[in-house]
This record gives structure tokens, C-alpha cells and sequence, in this order.
């Protein structure tokens, strides 16, 4: 397995700082931010994908992929601007995010609905591009559970579509043991974000369900157990990265230092 830092887990900082922060901790390399006015910015897509590219290639870091966000609509024009940039950063890893579920739409028509993308839009494009998009486990949307990212890709050829496994988001909303997801993910499991997450005494925000809200926090407290969960990981054969999604109100500096640190120490012990 290979280290990574998400860069949103840093969106203050410049992309030369996030370089900087990865090296300091030892990390493999960086997944980066793309959208308008982030790190890789949509708005002036190749120009900063070339020069993310140069800082992250110079440092001797990996770009362990891109995070665009898409509507699920795109046209193949747009997709393949966003698979040149991937390719411009040397990296095969994009994500992308399922429909968004509020219960005014069934799950299986929306289901259908991206599947239908996936496969005329995407998938073509993909191919030709050489690039693998990947789908990410995520709360309030239809891909919040193993079993509905695997529905939504499954049959379609794992070198170009993918499933990114998020744990702290499933501890939102859709949790499962980690050896279980793993084998549902199977060939698909591309990326895994981390992060944790912890029930809170506030009702406000809360998942349809719940009573309290759940705050994402350090990796190292809260209610997922990471060293299961990458020990889990290595059982399965997984040789991809981990990649730190750090979402919370600490400093970026310091959320990098004590993620990453207690990361390096987990996978130094099993």
C-alpha cells in the first residue's frame, strides 16, 4: 500500500505547500482537488494541471489521482478535457461521485440513470484516454453502501471504471465490516480515502435516521478502527493507496502531521 494525501485535506495552502507537507511526512503522493478556484482549477484546467504536474513530478511524489465533481451529465467533450489533465498529471485515478438521494427519485431509476452514462458517455472515453474512473463510497447519495457501488458498476471492465472505499463516510451512512466491503468492492476496489468520524450530541444535520450528527476528526480517534481496517486491506492484496481525506476544523499543517504519522505507524506494526 501506498500513503497518500488528499490535497482538500490542505485547500488553504498552494499546491507547492502541499507538495512540501506530503514530502515532510514521508508520503507516496498526493490526490488532487479539482474543481473551480481549487488546487487543479477547472476554470484554467491544462495551464494548472501542468504546472501541479511539474511541482508534484520534481518533488519525486506520485499523483495518486484527481477529484473532479461531475452532474452525471457531462458530455464526452468535457470528460475528455478532464482525462487529458489525468494524463498531463500522470495518473490512471479520477473520482467521481454517484447521484446525489433525497428520496424524491427511486434509487433504481437513478441507478439506471448513471449507469446509462457510464456506459455510453464515460466508458468510451475512458478507454480511449487509458484512465480509470472511479466511483466513491459516499453518505447521502445512492453509492453509500458496498452493495450499491458494486450494482452500479458491476460487468463493466475494472480497468476503466472503479470504486474508491470510504470508510469514514460509511460510518455516516452505510458502514459495514471492512472485510466485507473489500470482497464486494473485489476487482473494482481502486482507492480508499481515510478519515474518521465520531457521533456528536448536536441533532442538527443529522442522517435521515439518526438522531445525532457524526463530525469527521483525527484518524486516530473515533469510531473506525483503522488498524483493522488496513490490516483488512493488506489481507485482501490491496497495493493501491490510501489516501488521508481530512475534513475537520484542525490546522492543515497539523492534521497532515498526526494523520499521516499514525498512518505510517499502523502499517509499520501489521
Amino acid at each position: 500500500m501506498k500513503v497518500s494525501v488528499y490535497s482538500l485535506s490542505a485547500s488553504d495552502k498552494k499546491p507547492v505547500e502541499v507538495v512540501h507537507l506530503a514530502k515532510r511526512y514521508n508520503c507516496d503522493g498526493i490526490e488532487w482537488w479539482c474543481r473551480e478556484g481549487a488546487h487543479i482549477d477547472l476554470l484554467n484546467l491544462m495551464s494548472s494541471a501542468r504546472e501541479v504536474s511539474k511541482i508534484t513530478s520534481e518533488s519525486g511524489l506520485l499523483c495518486a489521482g484527481i477529484a473532479p465533481y461531475f452532474k452525471y451529465n457531462e458530455p464526452r467533450e468535457y470528460l475528455s478535457k478532464i482525462f487529458e489533465a489525468a494524463r498531463i498529471l500522470n495518473t490512471r485515478n479520477i473520482r467521481c461521485h454517484s447521484y446525489p438521494f433525497d428520496g424524491s427519485t427511486p434509487v433504481e431509476d437513478l441507478i439506471k440513470k448513471q449507469r446509462k452514462w457510464l456506459e455510453e458517455v464515460v466508458l468510451p472515453e475512458a478507454e480511449k484516454a487509458d484512465v480509470r474512473v472511479n466511483i466513491e463510497q459516499h453518505h447521502n447519495m445512492i453509492c453509500c453502501t458496498p452493495n450499491a457501488c458494486r450494482d452500479l458498476v458491476d460487468g463493466l471492465p475494472e480497468k476503466n471504471i472503479g470504486i474508491i472505499f470510504d470508510p469514514g463516510n460509511s460510518a455516516v451512512e452505510g458502514f459495514t465490516r471492512p472485510e466485507y466491503s473489500i470482497s464486494v468492492f473485489g476487482k473494482y476496489l481502486a482507492h480508499v480515502h481515510v478519515k474518521n468520524c465520531k457521533q456528536t450530541q448536536t441533532t442538527e444535520g443529522a442522517v435521515s435516521g439518526r438522531k445525532y450528527k457524526m463530525e469527521f476528526g483525527s484518524v486516530a480517534e473515533g469510531d473506525l478502527d483503522w488498524k483493522s481496517i488496513i490490516a483488512a486491506l493488506q489481507k485482501s492484496g490491496f497495493n493501491g493507496f490510501i489516501s488521508l481525506e481530512a475534513l475537520d476544523k484542525r490546522p492543515s499543517e497539523k492534521k497532515v502531521e498526526e494523520d499521516i504519522v499514525y498512518l505510517q505507524k499502523i502499517l509499520s506494526e501489521i
